[in-house]
Parts: structure tokens; sequence; C-alpha cells
């Protein structure tokens, strides 16, 4: 149940401890700020009247600049650990000092100083508690937690609230409220020494070093000064506070003069405080989101000012026509109710729909002062606001004319002016929005390539064999790259090897290199001598090899001897001469070696060595192949890096392709050579979008479902597929807009808070064309996924399909709209055939060319309907009939199935989809007891598999001997399946690389 509820709250496993102890000390201080505030009206209005009041802000908000002033220069110039407790001790002494002085003696001023430390206690309190709170908690955590928090802030203010009227009642003095204050602070002071010795709290920028200071401080003020959009932010934000504080001033003017006593104006702002506090938290849970998703910032700024321009009205018009003083009985009464549910609006309205619509305008500031911005307007501005608004209330208050209504009439200007700044605010955000788009780069992408990761002997051959090409055609860039010892060693055994003549020059480079580490250069040395000394016996291979490395180029007759000769090393030393010496009329032999597994990776260096003047035979290649999966990815990752206009062409046209796949590498070679759709393209572009759209509303309709039957399994890995739908989309809007503008609308709805989300909806009304923003913002935006397919439902024919009929669906759906993975596990999801429709579509996949499904098939047919396989196996192949017949009598080993073999392949080679493994499984041999093996030390990864406590414990063994016997269940995986599986997917390359690095370590 406590985890149920913890999850609920968004609390992620491991932050219990964290949140729940930071959780108890907002309640404490939400305790603290309520009793304070109330205890300090209550003394303070008993005594004085409303005009005395307005004198006591001035002085508060002079205490307030002081004291926050204090705590920022002390804030950085001790550790923060230890200056929280001390903040802590400081404002629960003062309490206590201020409870005893009030109980010592009844003068009228200590009631005073009571009343102006209200403010400045109450802002150390809580600038403390956001200091721990933002040091606890990573900026991740942060923006998913402080919400919570903040709610046990709300908390105990409610609880407080809702005591003060029970305990007055037991005849519990007024004035011992504030000791329960004192006490209050004493305990969050408690808790924040545990905090402090139990959690790591994490040193922001800001006070780390007085030089970082200073420069913050400059920036910021000069921000203020230049910065319009600030300086508007500025003047809406004291606008905002000196509202509060002439409603607040007129609310507690009407209270003085409705309960006179101390004891009663407590009982009443007790409850008031309770109910205003659990409005405020209602507006906050129910109304922001609401309002923000369906009408935007530009309503948020907005409806503050109007509820308080309506209210003021209202007063303004009762008190008019029918008296605000006492004298008039049911006049005043009416007109002490309206001005309280002025406050009511102005407190909850403030609280639940202003403060989190100015988070979402701090998107828009430059990460470098955003947070030095926040802490000016939430500090400084708020501070001079409050001072001014109390001079401003005591100097008309001197004027002997000047009535309570009057103080209406005022704010009723100030709320005119307060709504203009909210537009002119809005309009300059949207400016910033454009800006923010405008500066935003795109920082480094990632590399992708096997050969940055060559910092073992596995890497380090891959790095080798992909970079051969262009060290023997003269190219010596990649020995730029920053390769170690590996790299070199990888070249020198080759070239001693294989009698390799062409690598002289290579390992003479890095032997000639000062700049080489000493190790290398010697062994680099070694193998020239080596190389030099022998004579290459094979008399036409020699010859080739003294072509490739001269500078003549031969006949073409002598190079056509070469690809016809049935030898895979004179082919390869045919394609290299032509890639050296740039034979561009014989491209097209050098295509067809790309479905020649072991000229694969030559044929991929040299064709891209040739670049855009490859194109037109690539082209007719693929056309050509186009049955050939393999094949088709060598071109389009050969065309991804040539980066021409007729390449592009040719990756723009494959977005339309059937194979998802295909769809996929084309974008991603679009994005990696800068490509950016205009005119006709990104009109097509916008239908492409569309079509993903909806097929992603698909997914959401099953993932309803899924939801709904609590199907977590499934649930998980249709999850996984839509993301890789919804990368696949953000790809296609990267080619169709500016690729900066998107990534930075991704990083916002990746956050996942309202804030962010709305942001981001901003910026895609800004970025996006019309043709297709409403589809996209139907489809990011921030609501449940029910009410999110009724928005999409809009654009795309769909329904939520019932729990076993969505199974089929999956089943049933296109190869290219739903993985095979995700197919294969719905079949082993499923414990039973209702109907005969299920039945003949698990017996059609037993003929699937796809090995995993057909033993998922057999599978399912084995558990639920023996009959119908029976029925069936006569008419499957004989050498595919003989394994699923195992399957269906049990006579194959779990470990042995495909779906077991991904599984365990998922599990070592980390954040790689399970569909990219499948080609690798088909690899993956699965060993009961191996006799003699002829495993050669690196030809095998070994994996020895125990089952032990139910659950599947393996050790490695890596780079074996050549005999290998034992006992118990092994997996055997060749490395050159590995270096293929690689070759095919180089986006892949870190994920695994890392694990090899693990081995090699190990």
């Amino acid at each position: 149940m406590r985890d149920r509820l913890l999850a609920l709250l968004g609390v992620e496993p491991g932050e219990e401890s964290m949140v729940s102890i930071l959780l108890t000390q907002s309640v404490f201080l939400g305790i603290f700020l309520g009793t304070f505030d109330i205890s300090a009206h209550s003394l303070f209005l008993s005594i004085f009247d409303e005009k005395m009041m307005a004198k006591g802000y001035v002085v508060s908000g002079f205490a307030g600049i002081i004291l926050t002033s204090l705590y920022t220069t002390l804030q950085t110039r001790l550790k923060f650990r230890n200056f929280s407790v001390a903040n802590l001790v400081f404002v629960t002494a003062f309490t206590l000092v201020l409870w005893i002085a009030v109980n010592m003696t009844q003068s009228k001023w200590i009631v005073f100083f009571v009343f102006i430390m209200l403010g400045p206690l109450n802002i150390l309190a809580a600038l403390g508690f956001w200091g721990t709170a933002g040091r606890l908690f990573s900026l991740r955590q942060g923006k998913r937690l402080f919400g919570l928090v903040d709610s046990g802030l709300i908390l105990g203010i409610i609880i407080s609230s809702y005591t003060i009227p029970v305990i007055l009642s037991l005849n519990f003095s007024s004035h011992n409220i504030l000791l329960i204050s004192a006490i209050s602070i004493f305990v969050a002071g408690i808790i924040q020494v545990m905090i402090g010795s139990r959690f790591r709290l994490v040193a922001e920028g800001a006070g780390e070093s007085s030089g970082k200071k200073e420069a913050k401080k400059e920036s910021v003020i000069s921000v203020l000064r230049k910065d319009r959009y600030i300086t508007v932010m500025a003047i809406f934000v004291a606008l905002s506070v000196m509202t509060a504080f002439f409603v607040q001033y007129s609310f507690m003017a009407v209270t003085r003069e409705q309960y006179p006593s101390e004891e009663d104006m407590a009982r009443f702002l007790g409850i008031f405080t309770g109910s205003m506090m659990i409005f405020t938290l209602l507006i906050k849970l129910l109304v922001f989101s609401y309002l923000i998703r369906n009408y935007g910032l530009k309503l948020c700024l907005a409806v503050p000012s109007l509820l308080i321009v309506l209210m003021t009205t209202i007063a303004v018009l009762l008190g008019i026509t029918m008296g605000y003083t006492p004298e008039s009985a049911s006049g005043f009464l009416l007109f002490f109710l309206v001005l309280a549910l002025s406050r009511l609006f102005s407190k909850s309205v403030k609280d639940s729909i202003e403060s989190p619509s100015f988070k979402v305008i701090y998107q828009t500031i430059d990460e470098k002062i955003r947070y030095e911005v926040q802490s000016a307007m939430d500090g400084t501005v708020n501070e001079i606001a409050a001072l001014s608004s109390g001079l401003i209330l005591a100097g008309l208050g001197m004027l002997s004319f000047i009535k309570l209504i009057h103080f209406s009439f005022v704010l009723f200007v100030i709320i005119l002016i307060w709504i203009f700044v909210s537009w002119l605010l809005y309009k300059e955000y949207r400016k910033s929005i454009r800006k923010a788009l405008e500066s935003t780069t795109t920082g480094e992408r990632e590399a992708s390539d096997v050969k940055k990761t060559a910092e073992n002997s596995f890497t380090a051959a891959l790095a080798f064999k992909s970079d051969y090409f262009r060290l023997i055609a003269g190219d010596y860039s990649p020995l730029e790259a920053g390769h170690g010892r590996k790299y070199v060693e990888k070249i020198a055994d080759k070239g001693i090897r294989e009698n390799d003549l062409s690598l002289l020059p290579v390992l003479r480079k890095i032997r000639d290199d000062n700049r080489s580490d000493a190790a290398m250069r010697e062994i680099c040395e070694k193998a020239v001598i080596e190389l030099e000394r022998h004579r290459v016996a094979d008399g036409k291979r020699k010859a080739a090899m003294v072509t490739l490395a001269g500078t003549t180029a031969p006949q073409t007759t002598e190079v056509l001897r070469l690809l016809r000769d049935n030898s895979t090393d004179s082919k390869r030393l045919g394609i290299f001469i032509i890639g050296k010496f740039r034979l561009a009329e014989m491209i097209t032999e050098v295509c067809d070696c790309l479905v020649i597994p072991e000229l694969e990776t030559d044929a991929i260096s040299v064709l891209t060595y040739f670049g855009p003047d490859a194109v037109r035979d690539l082209e007719r290649f693929f056309m050509a192949n186009s049955g050939n999966v393999c094949a088709g990815k060598h071109v389009l990752r050969i065309m991804s890096s040539i980066r021409s206009a007729e390449s592009f062409a040719f990756l723009f046209s494959r977005l339309w392709s059937i194979s998802r796949e295909t769809r996929e590498m084309a974008v991603s070679g679009l994005l990696e050579g800068g490509y950016n759709a205009e005119g006709e393209n990104r009109d097509r572009l916008h239908q492409l979008i569309s079509d993903i759209i909806g097929i992603l509303t698909w997914n959401i309709s099953a993932r309803v479902t899924l939801a709904k039957h609590e199907d977590t399994i499934l649930l998980k890995i249709l999850d996984k597929d839509t993301d890789r739908w919804r990368k696949f989309l953000f790809n296609l809007l990267s080619i169709a807009y500016d690729r900066s503008s998107i990534e930075k609308i991704k990083e916002n709805l990746d956050k996942d808070t309202v804030e962010s989300v709305n942001f981001a909806l901003e910026m895609i009304d800004i970025v996006i064309e019309d043709s297709i923003k409403p589809k996209i913002i139907a489809l990011f935006d921030m609501v449940s996924d029910e009410d999110r397919l009724k928005n999409l439902w809009h654009f795309f024919p769909g329904e939520i399909s019932p729990y076993d009929r969505l199974l089929e669906n999956i089943i049933n759906r296109d190869y290219n709209l739903v993985t095979v993975w995700t197919k294969a596990c719905t079949l082993r999801h499923i414990d039973r055939i209702n109907g005969n429709d299920l039945a003949e579509t698990a017996s059609a996949l037993l003929f699937s060319p796809d090995c995993l499904m057909q033993e998922e098939a057999a599978g399912l047919l084995a558990r639920c309907n023996k009959d119908v396989y029976t029925s069936v196996s006569g008419r499957i192949p004989v050498f595919i009939r003989e394994r699923l017949d195992g399957i269906t009598k049990g006579k194959i080993e779990p470990g042995d199935l495909m779906f077991e073999k991904i599984h365990f392949l998922t599990q070592r080679f980390k954040n790689v989809p399970e569909e990219k493994l499948i080609l690798l499984a088909e690899k993956l041999r699965f060993i009961e007891n191996p006799g003699t093996g002829s495993q050669s030390p690196g030809e095998c990864i070994i994996w020895q598999v125990k089952a032990e406590a139910g659950e599947n414990q393996v050790n490695l063994i890596y780079g074996m001997g050549e005999q290998f016997r034992a006992e118990g269940l092994f997996y055997f995986l060749p490395l050159a399946a590995v270096e293929k599986f690689l070759m095919d997917n180089p986006g892949l390359s870190s994920e695994v690389m890392s694990y090899f690095e693990q081995i090699e370590s190990d």
C-alpha cells in the first residue's frame, strides 16, 4: 500500500527516505508559517488600526531586504549544511524571544515588532527550505518532486489554521500561538540536522566562489537593466505584489471591524486561512493544468488580474450603493464578504496559477542566468514591491479624506495597469521563445563509429578493419583519431602474418612520427624489418600488391583478372586497386562485392571513398537487389556518408519505403548530413508525419487496453516500440524544420512536467506549420491517454479494442508497424485460444520465414491446441518440422529457443533493441556438456549458464584455448557474428563495445 501510494505521488525507488523526511519538514514549516501569520495579525489588529498596518509593511520591507541580503551573503561564505541549520536556529530563537517578550510585557511596540518580523522570518525559513530541496534533489528529481513537498507546506498551513480555533476554545491564550510557531520551527531545525547527516547536499553554482557570485550578480543586474523582457517581468511581479498588499490591507481593515477582539479574530483567520489553502490546493491540482492545457499561458497570466478586478468592481459598487461602514450593517456585511472573497481569490490564484505560470516563463530565460533572475524576482523585486506598497498605503492613510473604499479605487487603477502588463508580458514571452529557438545550437552528435572506441583487442580489430582501405590508399587521418597500442598492434600483426606490403607506408609513417608512443614506434620498426626481409609467395598476389603499393594505375584487364579469380584475397586486392586509383568505370564491380560476406566491409570502404561518383551505380545496384536486406543496408550506409544532393535525394525517396528499418536508416542519414527539406518536400513530409502520428494513435489505444487489463509485461514492450516510432517522428520533424528547435521541443517534452510540456507546446505553435500542428499538439499534450485519444480521433479513426481482440490484432498487424519481438512476446503471453481465428493465425505463422515466429507459434499451439499443430505439420518443410516437433513434444531445451537466446543477449548487451538481436541470436549456439571443441582464442565468446535459486547466473569465459571440454549449459557466440552485427548496425556500436571492454578488463 505504501509503495503504491509513493508511486502514485511520483516517488521512485530509492527516493522514499529522502522524500519522506523533506515532506515531514515541509509540514512543520507550514505549521510555523500558518501560526505565525495568524498570531501576528490578530495581535497587531487588536491594538493598532489598518493605517498603522501600512506603516508596518514599510518597516517590514526594510527588515526583509536587510535580512535576505545578509542571508545571501552568508550563504556564499559558509558551508550550506551548517548554514541551513544556523538559519533555522536563528528563526527559532527569534520566534521564542518574541513569544517570551509578548508574555512578559503588554507593550504595543512588542506587538508591532512581532508584526514587522512576520515577513522576514517567513522568507528566511522558506529560503532555507527551498535551498535544501534544491541541493537534495537533482534537476530531474526536482521537477518531479518540488510540487509534492510544496503541498506539504500547504498541508501544514491547513493543519495549523484549523487547529487554532480548536485550541482557543480550550482557553488557550492567543499570545501562546507564537509558542506553537517556535516549537514547529524547532522541530524543522532538528529535521534539518538529520537531513545534513544522512544525505549529501550538493552545492549549486551560486555561492561556491566569490568570483562566480560577482560575475552572476553583474550579469543579472545587466539583464534587469537592459533586457526588455526581464524588465516587463519585474514590473508584472511588482504589480502583482502591490495588488496582493492592497487586497490584504482592505480585507484586514474590515476584518478588524468585524472581529475586534484578539481571540475572535484569531479564530476567524484560522478558519479562513485553512479554507483558503484548501481552495489553493484544489485549484493547483485541478484548475491550473486544465487552463494551461486548453487555453495556454495567455489566459493563466490574465486570470488573477481579471478575477480581482471583478471582485474590486463589485466591492466598489456595493460600497457606494449600500455602504461600507459598520453603521450600515447589511451593506458592511456584504462589503466584508466581497473583500474576503477578493482576498481568497487573490492568494489562491496567485499561488496556484500565477506562480506555476511563471515557472513556464522562466523556461525561456538563458540557463546561465535563469536561476539568478528567478531569485531576483522572488527576492529583491518582491521585497521592493512590498516596501513600495507599504509606502503607498501609509501615504494614502495619512490623508484624512481617504476612506477605506478609496483604496479599492486605487486598487482598480493598479489592476488595469497590471492587465496591460500581463498582455505585454505574454507578447514578450512569445518573442523570447523565438529568440531561444534561434539561439539554440546543436551539440556534438554522438559518435557511433566503432573505430572511435578502439580501447581493447576486439574493438581495435574492428576499427582497423574499417580503416584498412583508407590507410593503404594513403589517407592517414585514422591515425589522428587517438587510437592506442592495440590498434597499432593489429596493423603490425596483419602486415607480418599476411606479408602485406601495402601496409609498409603506414608502418613507416607511425615509426617515423616522433609524436607516437615509443612502444608503438618499436612495434612498427620490427614489422617493417620483417616485411622488408620476406617475399610474397603467390606471383599474382605479389603483382597486385606491388601495383597497390605503387603510384601507376593498372590496366582494366589486370583488375578484371583479380576480380574473376576464385580467391577472396584476389578480389579484395582488385577492389582496393579500383578504389585507390579511382577507376570510376569499375564501380559496378565493387558494388557487386556488397553481397559477398567476406568483402562487404572492404567494398563499403572503397565505395565511400569514391563519394558522389558512386551514387548512380549504387542506385542501380539498390534497385537490382531490392530483395537483399543486407545489401540495401550497406547502400543506405554508404549514401549517408556521401552527403551530396544526389545521395540526399536517394535517401529522401527511401522515407516512403515499405521497410520500417529502411526508413529509419534513411532519415538518420539525412540527419547526419544536415539535410533540411523545403517547399514541396516539406509538404510531402507533413503527410508522412501525419501517417506516423496515426500509427502512434493506434499504439496509444492499445496501451489503454493493456493498462486497463493490468498487463504490465506487454505494456512495457509496447512502450519500447512506441518510443521507437516517437524517435522516428522527431527525426522527420528535424529534417522538415530547424533541427535545433525540434531538439529544444523534445528536450522539454522529455522533462514531462506541466511547465516544460506547455513550454514545448508554445514552441510547437511557433515552429510547426498549421497544416500539421494540431495533430502534433494533440499527440504531445499532457493529458491522460484516454483524453489524448479523444483529441487524436478528430484526425484519425480508431477504437479501444477488447483485450483478446487486441492480442490478435498485434499478431496480425504488419511487421513494419509492430516489431517481430512484440509479436513473439504476445504469442508467448497468450495462455488460451478462443475461437478459430487465433488458431488459424498461429497455424499460418508456422510457415513464417522468421524462425522466432515459427517457434512461438508452435509453442502456443503446444500449450493450447496440439490438434491444430498435428493437422498442419505435414505441410511444413522437413528441416523446419523436426525442430517444431521437438518444441511441441518438449524435447528441446528452453535455452535453445530463439526467444530465450534473444532475451539472454539483451541482458548482456544493454539498451540494444531485441529485434536488432534476432540475427545475432541465430548465430548463438546452446550446448549442453560440450566435448572437445575447436574454438581457438578470440573466436568465440563462451557463457556458462547456471540455474541457481531460480535465477540464471552467468559465468563469462573469453578467449578459450583450442580444446574445450566442460559440463553444464553453455552459450557460444562467434566473434565474426558480432563483427557482422556491428557492421550492419553502427549506431549500436557503443552499447556492444562497453560489454567487450568489460570482458577484457575482467
